[in-house]
C-alpha cells in the first residue's frame, strides 16, 4: 500500500513528507520539465531522491541538515538516488552512511553528545556532491577513451 502511494505522489508531482523519510521537492527547479506526461522511464522518477534510513532523532536530524545543505549548495540531481543509513549503537553513538546505488559514498560516526551534527550533514553534502560529479566526469570520459563496451577478442 505504501509503495503505491508513493508511486501515486511521484506521478502526481507533489511533495511528500511522512514517516518514510522521503522528501520530494514541491517546487520545481529551472530547465527541469513540467510536464503532465508519463515518465518514458523509471530513472525519471527516482532522479534527485533522497531516501531516509535513520533510526534516532540524532540519525534524523543528520538527515533533515543533510537534505537542506544539498539544496543549500545545488547538489546534483542527476543520480539515480542517495539513501542516508544510520546504523545505531547504543554506547557509541551512531554510524551514518550516505549511499548512491547502494554503494557507500561516505560514512561517518556521529556522537550523542556531539554538537557537530549540522557542521557533519554539510561536510558530508559537499563530498557526496563532489563525489557525483567526479563519477560523472569520469564517466564521460571513459567513454570518450574507450568507445568499445568490452575489449578486443584477439
Amino acid at each position: 500500500m505504501k509503495r503505491h502511494l508513493l508511486w501515486a505522489l511521484l506521478l502526481c508531482g507533489g511533495a511528500l513528507a511522512s514517516d518514510e523519510g522521503i522528501i520530494l521537492p514541491s517546487v520545481v527547479a529551472e530547465g527541469q520539465a513540467t510536464s503532465d506526461a508519463k515518465p518514458r522511464t523509471e530513472s525519471d522518477l527516482i532522479d534527485g531522491l533522497i531516501l531516509n534510513r535513520a533510526m534516532t532523532r540524532m540519525g534524523h536530524r543528520f538527515y533533515r541538515e543533510f537534505v537542506s545543505a544539498w539544496r543549500d549548495i545545488g547538489g546534483t540531481g542527476e543520480h539515480a538516488g542517495l539513501t542516508v543509513v544510520e546504523q545505531a549503537t547504543a554506547r557509541s553513538g551512531s554510524k551514518i552512511l550516505v549511499l548512491h546505488n547502494r554503494k557507500p559514498v561516505f560514512s561517518t560516526v556521529v556522537s550523542p553528545v556531539s554538537r557537530q551534527i549540522d557542521a557533519q550533514a554539510e561536510a558530508a553534502a559537499k563530498r557526496v556532491d563532489e563525489l557525483l560529479r567526479q563519477q560523472k566526469q569520469q564517466s564521460a570520459w571513459q567513454v570518450m577513451a574507450e568507445p568499445d563496451l568490452a575489449a578486443d577478442e584477439f
